[in-house]
């Protein structure tokens, strides 16, 4: 390596310093937009692995007063998917405002804690199913394990990937695509502030660049470890019309949380009220069998008196 690559190298090593004590210190409006101006000017390059794989399942938890306005049945497949992008005025781990992705998980517990339901909240797990002969082409996080001797042997296979294919590159590129990948692993698994969604600026650029700039917008979907459940468990970030062409729902569940995790014991209750397989794709409707409640009239009224739930058509 030229002394000219080293000092390019160690000027490359200094900027991702400065970037990651920016978003480790906490980001504001007031620095917003220079902060996406700034990564605009100074990262020269982008790079990133690659992969392509089937996901044959995955699962969502819809909080249904936060898309219908109360604790009222979901009847329309379309309120348990993404958001409208004009409805989205906040930055997400993988969105900026005004953008709409689909956040999916692999396990129905992970969905769960990513969404934090609340006493009271009526929810709507659903399950989606890959139609046949599709896969989805990733860019996954994978640098960061979990802490406390923790092994997360899916990001641990991935990286054993990326370091194979690292070896294609010249030794001068090899370290800047390392410090590189590192840092947008750091900024993904970072712990986020729930009242200040400006600190999600640096994976939502991220993502933002990987959706719609890397390998000419082809990337279909974002693999990232869940923050929620230390890194031990993934979600899945997708493309809206990736995911309607590519998946289908196969199964929803409704239930009210009884007990949630703020109570100091680390799990949740509910209170199951039914399960549907049968859906009306047309219309984009869930056939629910309003005789098949899982409860008594009697659980039911006392769910509609103190939570306001309400199951009617």
């Amino acid at each position: 390596m030229t002394e000219e690559h080293l000092a390019n190298l160690q000027n490359f090593k200094e900027l991702i310093r400065y970037l990651k004590q920016l978003s480790d210190d906490g980001v504001s409006s007031a620095i917003e937009k220079s902060i996406i101006q700034m990564l605009d000017n100074t990262i020269p390059f982008f790079a990133h692995l690659v992969l392509e794989d089937e996901f044959p399942e995955i699962h969502r938890l819809t909080i249904n007063k936060r898309v219908l306005g109360e604790n009222k049945r979901i009847r329309d497949i379309k309120y348990l998917k993404y958001p409208p992008k004009d409805k989205v005025s906040k930055y997400g781990r993988c969105n900026y405002p005004n953008q709409s992705v689909l956040y999916s998980s692999f396990l129905g517990f992970t969905a769960m804690n990513e969404s934090q339901p609340r006493v009271g909240d009526l929810i709507t797990e659903s399950k989606w199913r890959l139609k046949k002969n599709q896969t989805l082409l990733y860019c996954p996080i994978f640098k960061n394990q979990p802490l406390h001797d923790v092994v997360n042997i899916r990001s641990f296979e991935i990286n054993k990937i990326f370091k194979k294919r690292l070896k294609e590159y010249p030794k001068f590129e090899q370290e800047k695509i390392d410090v590189l990948v590192q840092f947008i692993a750091d900024v993904f698994t970072k712990n986020v502030n729930p009242n200040n969604h400006y600190d999600y600026i640096f994976s939502s650029y991220f993502s933002n660049k990987i959706f719609n700039d890397f390998e000419n917008g082809t990337i279909e979907a974002i693999y990232y470890p869940s923050v929620k459940e230390r890194l031990s468990f993934e979600n899945l970030a997708i493309k809206p019309d990736v995911f309607d062409k590519k998946y289908e729902l196969i199964e929803v569940k409704d239930s009210v949380c009884q007990m949630d995790v703020t109570n100091g014991r680390g799990g949740y209750l509910f209170h199951g009220l039914s399960d549907c397989k049968s859906f009306d794709y047309a219309s984009g409707k869930i056939l629910w069998d309003e005789e098949k409640i899982h409860q008594s009239p009697t659980t039911l009224e006392d769910l509609k008196r103190r939570y306001g739930v309400n199951l009617e058509v």
